[in-house]
């Protein structure tokens, strides 16, 4: 999908022209989660779209070249070997890995993570917090029948 095409969609709508445009452009990714809510579920405030691949070194490339895909409004991390991430386009901040991050799936379709960023106290130069986070699955998709009894959808989450 275009990115001017894109433009005038909604924040769920956005994310999920994004993950379809991805998986049609990529097959070989094998899950997408939705990253940088806060653990009431809400998304953190200012940050946008935030996408978490899990893919290999061969979908982060094949993404860095799809030109159309790349939209200012959407964070697109690839996990490129099981726990090492990298943006696949903007800015080249954001590299990781998910042992830094302490990611923990706690379903089938939930995950809770900690991400540092600079404190913002006035009186904070120079300290690191660690932020808690939560993230929601958003492809492959799990049925209802198929989540753990108890366990939230990912479409349940992000409404």
């Amino acid at each position: 999908m275009m990115v001017a095409a894109m433009e005038a969609l909604s924040t769920a709508a956005l994310r999920a022209a994004v993950v379809d445009a991805v998986l049609a452009s990529c097959l070989d990714v094998t899950a997408v989660w939705s990253v940088g809510h806060a653990p009431s579920g809400d998304e953190s405030e200012g940050d946008g779209i935030r996408l978490l691949v899990f893919g290999t070194r061969q979908v982060l490339e094949r993404l860095r070249k799809c030109d159309g895909l790349h939209d200012a409004r959407v964070q697109l991390l690839v996990v490129v070997d099981g726990d090492a991430f990298v943006p696949a386009w903007g800015a080249q901040l954001g590299s990781g890995s998910l042992a830094c991050w302490a990611w923990r799936q706690i379903s089938p379709v939930e995950a809770f993570y900690d991400e540092s960023c600079w404190s913002r106290g006035a009186d904070s130069d120079g300290v690191v917090a660690r932020i808690r986070r939560r993230a929601f699955l958003l492809w492959p998709r799990l049925e209802r029948h198929e989540a753990v009894k108890g366990c939230i959808t990912s479409d349940e989450a992000l409404r």
